[in-house]
């Protein structure tokens, strides 16, 4: 039997019978190693483990339960859902929407309300499917060959995502007789998806996967209503757009019927900050103090600079504070905390300092706010006094704000607290959905390329530090804003698509950020690209760009 070299995890090259799956390798090769089953890394690419091995290969495992592995648990259990439904429920249609804490909010239907029963037969369905355990098998056939399949096996959506794509040949995977198109490779059986919870929310249910760190268990859930009341909102406005999966978008680019898009995209966005605006404007005796919160590349800096413009048109005074200035000295820092400094927590901002300030603002008194010196890693005093009456604003941006333990000094009643995230309803189709992490993901890439100086491959291997960061001081605090804001575009991943591109092309082979960037390469191959000369210069979108009409420092 013919022979090939197998090296597994950098270890010593092996041979080993050609034809083996990964899964077959692996389970005789790498016994003594405690490795993931989600799926592999095959040649710097992520791969099933049910893929064939015909030549030599490198192969790469998953030991712990992050990011990646992650993905792949949730995007088998998406696939298990729609396989088990369209056995069990073959009149019914599946539409997976969007997010929801640690799972992905469902509806039969789309908007029809389901009933207890229904859900006991879909619980039921995917139960036996994961009983079964059945194999996922990788089918790579041509983009024609994919589009007719799916086109005949009803489901339209997806082959007509399918017949833009820029890749010749893509991969479907096979559960029994039945193929279907997935974002990432899935497990490389259903059995593997032991733990899930299947929960009755709304008109429809929530598919729960584990978080990371956590494989076998399920969190306590929580309602989050002000995040379902988001993403119904930028549902609506897909409506409006008649817009909701990137086939209708590449549809519009095609026909030259993008601009108009854009320009209702744009116009929704100012009339959400202008509401904004408004319920501050309504509250301002009061809530004079507006905290603006997100995680990284959520456009936190330009929807300040919108909210300045509207808050200035309802004739406030308005002054912009940002939390970095208030940071405690570098060498108070680590006394407190050792040598390894972390900026990101709270306590390395003088809290006593900046709650003392802005009481003072609040009672009119005058205020000389700190600058931080990121060279000498200390505060130096400001040369810009304030002074303030009760018609002044202050817009004060860091990710602590919306944190109830910054300004505990502080009575609430003076506090509005706002949220931004970028949570696109746009969807591959009508079954898988675009994570906001990759949305993010790509927007910090092609700013970090154009004005910071780092290369795609820096910004991947240092965003997984970023999101751990974000978990701990952000998103668990979601739920203390008075409103969110979605600083999505429907029509941005267009626009981003050929300087990610760029970015992503120049990431080389050996870069641990490899199979990341070729994943978002995949990603975006999905999409046609936009000219950013519609754009308009106060968009968000221009914040990664370039070419804004407002100033960053």
């Amino acid at each position: 039997m013919e022979k090939i070299e197998i090296s597994i995890d950098q270890k010593p090259t092996l041979l080993v019978e050609k034809g083996l799956t990964i899964r077959e390798i692996l389970k005789k090769y790498a016994r003594n190693i405690p490795y993931l089953e989600y799926q592999a890394i095959k040649n710097n690419v992520f791969a099933s483990l049910n893929e064939t091995v015909n030549e030599n290969t490198t192969i790469g495992t998953f030991q712990k339960f992050y990011s990646s592995s992650r993905r792949a648990y949730e995007n088998t259990a998406i696939l298990i859902l729609q396989y088990s439904i369209e056995k069990t429920l073959p009149h019914r249609k599946l539409f997976v929407l969007h997010s929801m804490g640690d799972g992905v909010y469902c509806e039969l239907d789309n908007h029809k309300e389901l009933s207890d029963s229904l859900l006991e037969k879909i619980k039921n369905g995917f139960a036996e499917t994961v009983k079964e355990d059945i194999s996922i098998n990788p089918v790579l056939v041509s983009r024609g060959e994919a589009q007719s399949y799916l086109k005949n096996n009803a489901r339209p959506d997806t082959a007509e995502l399918i017949k833009y794509c820029s890749l010749n040949y893509v991969m479907l995977y096979a559960i029994k007789e039945k193929r279907f198109w997935a974002p990432c490779p899935p497990a490389p059986s259903t059995g593997l998806i032991k733990t899930y919870m299947i929960i009755k929310y709304k008109n429809g249910f929530v598919l729960r996967s584990p978080v990371e760190n956590d494989p076998d268990h399920i969190q306590p859930f929580y309602k989050q209503e002000r995040l379902y009341d988001i993403f119904s909102e930028a549902e609506h406005w897909g409506n409006i757009l008649n817009l909701t999966n990137i086939s209708q978008l590449n549809d519009l680019i095609s026909n030259q019927n993008i601009s108009e898009m854009i320009k209702i995209s744009e116009a929704l966005h100012e009339k959400k900050i202008a509401a904004i605006a408004d319920s501050i404007d309504q509250s301002h005796e009061e809530k004079r103090l507006v905290f603006v919160a997100g995680p990284s590349s959520s456009g936190k800096t330009t929807f300040m600079k919108r909210l300045y413009i509207q808050l200035r048109v309802l004739g406030h005074k308005v002054i912009s504070l940002s939390l970095d200035n208030y940071f405690k000295d570098r060498a108070e820092i680590k006394q407190e905390q050792g040598k390894n400094v972390n900026f990101e927590v709270l306590t390395a901002i003088d809290l006593k300092l900046l709650n003392a300030q802005l009481n003072d603002l609040l009672a009119g008194k005058k205020v000389i706010p700190p600058v931080y010196d990121f060279i000498q890693g200390k505060k130096v005093p400001g040369n810009t006094p304030i002074t303030a009456d009760k018609n002044t604003l202050f817009i004060i941006e860091g990710i602590h704000g919306i944190n109830p333990e910054l300004t505990q000094e502080i009575d609430d009643r003076y506090k509005f607290k706002i949220y931004i995230s970028a949570l696109t309803h746009l969807n591959f189709d009508d079954i898988n959905r675009i994570p906001t992490h990759d949305t993010r993901l790509i927007r910090r890439i092609v700013r970090d390329s154009k004005f910071r100086g780092y290369s795609a491959a820096q910004t991947i291997n240092m965003w997984k530090k970023v999101v751990e960061g974000e978990k701990k001081y952000i998103f668990k605090y979601q739920g203390e804003a008075d409103i969110m804001f979605n600083s999505s575009l429907a029509y941005e991943m267009g626009v981003l698509k050929h300087p990610a591109e760029l970015a992503l092309k120049a990431v080389e082979g050996k870069d641990p950020s490899y199979p990341e960037s070729e994943r978002l390469l995949h990603f975006l191959a999905f999409f046609l690209p936009i000219d950013d000369k519609e754009v308009p210069p106060t968009s968000i979108i221009r914040e990664f760009i370039g070419e804004s009409s407002f100033k960053y420092d």
